[in-house]
């Protein structure tokens, strides 16, 4: 049986190198790729292949990447700039531009990197070109974390945009993948970390809408909510940012509720119910203050009215007392 394996693999190698053949340039090019791995016949699959680090390297790029490996990225840098300046039509070439931006990376010229990057995402598919995404996702957590962009190569440059733009060309060339996920998560936790509510809510949502399914989806919508409530400027001012936080924070009750139950969402939901009750109750002081009874005592009943079990209630209830209007128990139900 394990023969007719051995036999079965070198079939499929045998077939891989005529497929390889007659290849296009970017096929090809996947293939050499492919090459630095290797199959393991027990798990029928490929693991990567440990560089050798000693002997001559095979060739330009093999030595490229033991100057990577072991720490000597200008080195490394020099000798690709040069590969990749003379051999644009070697069906190598995409590979030797993903080691240029490795090299890039590693001296933290971060979208220098992200522009060799760029070269072969845009030339490539398979596992190249997805790996080669993975590291402008690398680029982008740089730049959000605060690392700066070089411009006319002294210039050191907040890169914040650039993060956010990079994420957002990652998700379009591959939108419904886990990878494309989680560079919404990350454009989503950059924004609610900054504090821009606005956009983190609508992230958060799009995240939840595009991936229902998907690893985050919890975290999202409960993201979402409270980005919603952050918004709320404040009693004086419209509580549309409430509203919209208090459907949100149902819709976590409704779909999980031992996870909304875990992060006290019923909770959430009563301090929002409490702001609401002092907004209104803000009302009704304005118009006791400028001397408009009539309307002041219209907002305190619907305060008792609509939020009889407040602390805005009770201090609405007060205050109709004090103004010589007792309240019957049929003003304070809802």
């Amino acid at each position: 049986m394990l023969t007719q394996r051995y036999a079965g693999i070198a079939f499929c190698i045998a077939a891989c190198l005529l497929l390889m053949a007659l290849a296009p340039p970017t096929q090809a090019q996947e293939q050499q790729y492919r090459e630095r791995q290797v199959l393991d016949p027990e798990s029928d699959e490929w693991t990567e292949q440990a560089v050798e680090q000693t002997g001559e390297p095979a060739d330009a790029l093999d030595e490229a990447r033991q100057l990577l490996a072991t720490g000597k990225c200008g080195k490394a840098h020099k000798l690709l700039k040069k590969w990749t300046r003379e051999n644009i039509d070697h069906d190598r070439y995409y590979e030797g531009m993903y080691l240029l931006g490795e090299a890039e990376f590693e001296r933290e010229h971060f979208y220098q990197a992200y522009e060799a990057y760029e070269v072969v995402a845009d030339a490539t598919a398979g596992e190249l070109f997805y790996l080669t995404l993975r590291r402008e996702m690398d680029v982008a957590r740089a730049f959000l974390s605060g690392e700066k962009r070089i411009v006319w190569k002294f210039m050191r440059l907040p890169a914040y945009d650039e993060g956010i733009e990079i994420l957002d060309r990652v998700w379009e060339r591959i939108p419904g993948t886990r990878l494309g996920e989680a560079a919404l998560k990350l454009k989503a936790d950059y924004f609610f970390a900054v504090g821009d509510v606005d956009l983190a809510q609508d992230e958060y949502v799009n995240l939840a809408r595009e991936y229902p399914n998907g690893r985050y989806v919890q975290l999202a919508m409960l993201r979402g909510a409270e980005s919603a409530a952050a918004a709320f400027p404040g009693i004086k001012f419209d509580d549309r940012a409430l509203l919209n936080a208090q459907v949100r924070y149902r819709q976590v009750l409704s779909a999980f509720p031992a996870y909304a139950q875990r992060e006290r969402v019923a909770d959430r939901l009563e301090g929002i119910r409490q702001q609401r009750a002092e907004k209104d109750l803000d009302i009704a002081h304005w118009y006791k203050r400028t001397k408009q009874t009539g309307a002041a005592q219209y907002y305190y009943r619907l305060v008792l009215k609509d939020w009889p079990d407040t602390l805005a209630g009770g201090e609405a209830q007060r205050a109709l007392r004090a103004l010589g209007i007792e309240v019957s128990e049929e003003d304070s139900q809802p």
